[in-house]
């Protein structure tokens, strides 16, 4: 059985762009809603002070997160004037492409990336 992947991105907002990033991100969940079928969850929940996010992301298995990241690239580029991506947490078999990419990325940020590959048990339920 595959097993199911949660991966949590925590990001500074640039000061003064959080109205903008929350529009920006509304674009973002419709091209993922659209484009990613087999992306169980993505959603963005902000700090108290508003100056930091956290997306948490949920697959069901390591093929529909090497989905959900081909283009990855260029939706964090078209953010970066309004986020800055700082530090991932990876839960499950992720594909090495996947950390690879993320590894690249807190290298550039100074952050880092935290991956717990061994799952020990529990589900995924889709709920409808």
């Amino acid at each position: 059985m595959a097993e199911p992947i949660v991966f949590i991105s925590r990001s500074r907002i640039v000061e003064g762009k959080r109205t903008e990033f929350e529009l920006a991100f509304a674009g973002v969940v419709d091209l993922i809603r659209a484009t990613k079928p087999r992306t169980a969850l993505f959603a963005a929940y902000v700090d108290e002070s508003g100056s930091e996010v956290k997306i948490v992301h949920v697959f069901p298995d390591a093929a529909a997160m090497a989905d959900h990241f081909e283009g990855s690239d260029d939706r964090t580029k078209s953010v970066s004037e309004l986020i800055v991506p700082t530090d991932f947490e990876v839960y499950g078999p992720a594909p090495a492409p996947a950390i690879d990419q993320l590894r690249r990325e807190a290298a550039r940020a100074g952050g880092a990336v935290e991956v717990l590959a061994d799952a020990i048990g529990g589900f995924l339920r889709a709920l409808g």
